[in-house]
Order: C-alpha cells, then sequence, then structure tokens
C-alpha cells in the first residue's frame, strides 16, 4: 500500500507534529510491504530533510508567515496533485483541518484520514473573534465549512478526549482517539545531570522549573511571563528555565533577572536529559491537542504543572502526576506550582508509573496502518 501524508503547516522547526512524522516514517522504514510519503511547504518543490533525520519529505511552494517570518504555510497542490497519480496513492492523510482538508474533498476515490495535529476553533479562531459580533459571525461562517469539509472523511484520529469530543459535539461521526506514541529509550527516568543545568546557569541545588515547547500566544506564554516574578519569589528559591523557539522568543530572551535562564533550541537528546534534571514541567497549552512535551515529562519522571484545558491537562489529570491550574491565571499558576513543589516526589513516583504503561510510537502506528488497511479492504 502507498500512505500520503500531506501537512500544509509541517516544519523541520516544528515540534509535535514533526516528531509524529519522523516516527511514522521510521516505522514505516522498517515495514517494506508499504511506501509513506510526507509533503510539506518549502520554497517550492523539491525535497527537504525534515528535522536532524535523514528523512526527506517532499516539498511544494509554501507562503511565509509568522512574526519572524520562519514557518510556512502550503499554498501550491501541484505536487500533491502529481504524488497522487505517479505514485498510485491508497491512503491520504492531511495533518491540518484547514486548507488541506479543503484540497483533499475533491479526492474522494482515496481513502482519506485525518491526523488532528491542532485545533483552528479553540486555538486561533475564537481568541481572534473575543467578543465582537462580527468576528464571532465570520469565525462561525469558517467553522461551518471547516466542519463540512471533514465530515465526509473515513477517519479523524484524535490524540486526546479532549478534542475528540470537541467533534463529536460539532456532529462528526467519523472520530477515533488514538494515543499518540513515546519514544520509551530516551524518554525514561534516569540520573539528573548537574553540568547540563550548570551550562544552563542552573543551580543543580535549588529546584528548577522548566518550560519546553514552542514560544507562541496559542502556548499560553503570556501566562508564563506574567508569572516569571512571582515564581522566582516563592520560599522555595526556584529557578526557571525557558527552552524553545517561536514569536515570543526575543521576550524570553531579553530577560535579565537572578534565577531566569533561556535556553533556546536543544536537540532531543538533551531534552530528555533536562527532563530528567528538573524539578517540575510548565506547561501552558490550554488548547493542546495531546500534549506531546507533556507525556514525554511524565515517562522521563517528572511532575507537570498544566493548564487543566486541552489534551495537556487531560494526561496530567488521568495520569496524576503533576498539579492543575486555571488557565489562563497567572496567579493560579504560581499557587500550583507549590501545591506540586510539596508533592514532588509522590507526582513523580505516579508520572513514572503512567509512562510505563504507555504504549510505544510502533504500537500506535501499527494499530492505524491495520485500521487504514481494513478501510482499503472494504472500500475494494
Amino acid at each position: 500500500m502507498v500512505f500520503l501524508d500531506v501537512n500544509s503547516f509541517l516544519s523541520p522547526r516544528g515540534g509535535g507534529a514533526r516528531t509524529y512524522h519522523l516516527q511514522k516514517a521510521e516505522w514505516f522504514a522498517r515495514h517494506h510491504d508499504h511506501t509513506y510519503l510526507v509533503l510539506g511547504p518549502g520554497s517550492g518543490c523539491g525535497e527537504a530533510l525534515l528535522g536532524e533525520s535523514e528523512f526527506k519529505m517532499r516539498t511544494s511552494w509554501g507562503m511565509r508567515y509568522g512574526k519572524s517570518r520562519n514557518y510556512r504555510v502550503l499554498m501550491d497542490y501541484s505536487e500533491a496533485d502529481r504524488l497522487l497519480e505517479r505514485e498510485k496513492v491508497d491512503v491520504l492523510e492531511v495533518g491540518d483541518p484547514w486548507l488541506t482538508a479543503r484540497w483533499s474533498s475533491r479526492r474522494p476515490g482515496l481513502v482519506r484520514t485525518c491526523m488532528w495535529h491542532s485545533d483552528p476553533h479553540t486555538a486561533y479562531l475564537e481568541p481572534w473573534a473575543g467578543s465582537r459580533l462580527w468576528r464571532r459571525l465570520a469565525t462561525r461562517l469558517v467553522l461551518s465549512r471547516v466542519d463540512a469539509w471533514h465530515r465526509h472523511f473515513d477517519r479523524i484520529w484524535c490524540a486526546s478526549e479532549w478534542v475528540a469530543g470537541l467533534l463529536r459535539r460539532r456532529g462528526y461521526p467519523n472520530v477515533e482517539r488514538i494515543r499518540f506514541g513515546i519514544e520509551k529509550d530516551r524518554f525514561r527516568p534516569t540520573a539528573p545531570d548537574p553540568l547540563l543545568l550548570e551550562r544552563f546557569g542552573m543551580d543543580p541545588n535549588r529546584p528548577v522549573l522548566l518550560y519546553a515547547g514552542r514560544l507562541d500566544i496559542e502556548k499560553g506564554v503570556e501566562t508564563l511571563l506574567c508569572a516569571i516574578a512571582p515564581l522566582l519569589s516563592l520560599p522555595e528559591r526556584p529557578q526557571i528555565l525557558v527552552m524553545g523557539r517561536g514569536e515570543y522568543e526575543d521576550e524570553f530572551r531579553q530577560i535579565s533577572v537572578p534565577g531566569f535562564a533561556f535556553g533556546g533550541f536543544v536537540n532531543r537528546d538533551e531534552l530528555a536529559k533536562l527532563l530528567c534534571s528538573s524539578t517540575l514541567l510548565l506547561a501552558t497549552c490550554a488548547v493542546e491537542t495531546f500534549g506531546l512535551g507533556v507525556l514525554e515529562a511524565l515517562c522521563a519522571g517528572l511532575p507537570v504543572v498544566s493548564a487543566d484545558n486541552g489534551g495537556g491537562g487531560e494526561q496530567v489529570r488521568e495520569s496524576g502526576g503533576g498539579e492543575l491550574f486555571l488557565s489562563g491565571d497567572a496567579t493560579d499558576l504560581v499557587q500550583g506550582v507549590r501545591r506540586a513543589l510539596v508533592r514532588r516526589e509522590e507526582l513523580a513516583a505516579r508520572a513514572r508509573a503512567w509512562g510505563a504503561a504507555w504504549p510505544s510510537w510502533d504500537e500506535m502506528f501499527s494499530a492505524q496502518t491495520d485500521a487504514c488497511l481494513e478501510m482499503v479492504h472494504v472500500r475494494a
């Protein structure tokens, strides 16, 4: 069988979506009876390495966007059309619920699936609309079109019950929850690395509060910015280490106060070591469709203080491996950190147990591929 994933926001600099496609490519590389292709945005038709791997995704022209214009959104679908025809694709997966879904709605002969990597309504449209009536009406119109494109898909994969519930309430008949996998060899409890913390200006003898993820507005980083001063003033004398890239990168980079450090981007091996060397992970996003970073922290035995909404909050709630705070409330975030510091060892034990029972990427993609093959056979 030939599988084609088209993700119009896929970026070599991306986080969870990039990890998903890389892990999927590795799975298919070990299963030679199938062919796996990925198309994403680039400067034109060609190929590009996906992150630090040797896997090459196909590219078509994508328009630059974002504050620093270092991301692209796929606008030219001619290469996607050529791949469908040339490679005789059996299963098409779209990785975003926007333009790619509209394009794929014109391909009814294929088994069409969608991995719901982000929910546009909660992450972008609702915040943009606010209380303005005309914006809310425009949002409702856009959402109705997005929903119409997806109701005829063969399957909508959701990695959390939170986002699956959103879609079911909007009348989607084809939703299935499928848990993202985890790199169990990489994200597992190991001894702390004091030298790594010192490299980022942290004192290994004091608590370290780690934020690791994209620094964009939908990730709730404004809440983190507001909480920095009161967190550093806590009697437990915690330190804050912020890792990541994004539109708020400059704001964090310019903070110069004792106990705070901005570390930028690190590879996944170093990230795993940081998770095992920190005291708590701060997860401020209230609209995560899954929260892969939260899962990686829990599997490494690191308790998480998470916003109480979204997929990240769902994982913390189900695992018992952390504390929840009211989404968007910096004061409650500080109180959540205080509660978690007191219960740190108990929460870490629960996180380790949750991670030990979590499925691997191999288990996830085996189940997903089997489901796709069944849909192909039924259609045949």
